[in-house]
């Protein structure tokens, strides 16, 4: 079942209808991963950035969305 959660909305592939990624996607997602953090870790760790820095640091924010703190999708009936 999809979550919301801060008002976005996450699911599987699968929830969405559609096929789950081949042998061959994953391979080259992870091989696309790999060379991005060879790319970081060849900055010095004081030039780093913290990523959610970066992008507004959404990941610390703590508003719940819904009253009870919960990740489901509320119910159309409550």
């Amino acid at each position: 079942m999809a979550e919301i959660y801060k008002g976005r909305r996450f699911s599987t592939r699968e929830e969405d209808g559609k096929p789950p990624l081949t042998q061959e996607q994953l391979d080259r997602y992870a091989t696309m991963f790999a060379e991005f953090e060879e790319r970081r870790n060849a900055v010095p760790p004081e030039k780093r950035i913290h990523l959610s820095s970066r992008f507004g640091d959404d990941d610390f924010n703590d508003d719940a969305f819904n009253p009870d703190g919960s990740r489901k999708e509320p119910h159309e009936h409550e």
